[in-house]
């Protein structure tokens, strides 16, 4: 069982800003994800172009798709979502699922 890396683009919502984007994942980060023993490490970051990658390793696949099942149904995850632009999101395709083959 290898670790998988999920890495999900974000696009703010209109009228929200980075700031908003940051205080939703600290919520979210401390609210969700520190509960989900299947989260190894998560890493928000800024694109040059302004949208952001939200890079997430899972300590199975079979954790990620446990933890996305949760995600769909928690009012915490539904906060952090509402900072983004999820006009191109298909709830129904997974995304990218990349398996980890050495981590240093």
């Amino acid at each position: 069982m290898s670790p998988v890396t999920v890495i999900a683009p974000i696009k703010l919502a209109e009228g929200k800003t980075e700031a908003d984007l940051i205080a939703a994942s600290a919520a979210f980060q401390r609210d969700f994800v520190a509960q989900e023993s299947g989260v190894l490490r998560r890493e928000l970051v800024r694109k040059p172009d302004g949208t952001y990658l939200d890079i997430v390793q899972f300590r199975s696949h079979d954790d990620y798709l446990e933890v996305v099942k949760k995600e769909m149904e928690s009012p915490v995850c539904a906060l952090f979502f509402s900072v983004m632009d999820l006009s191109d999101f298909d709830p129904e395709a997974e995304m990218d699922v990349f398996v980890s083959l050495e981590t240093h």
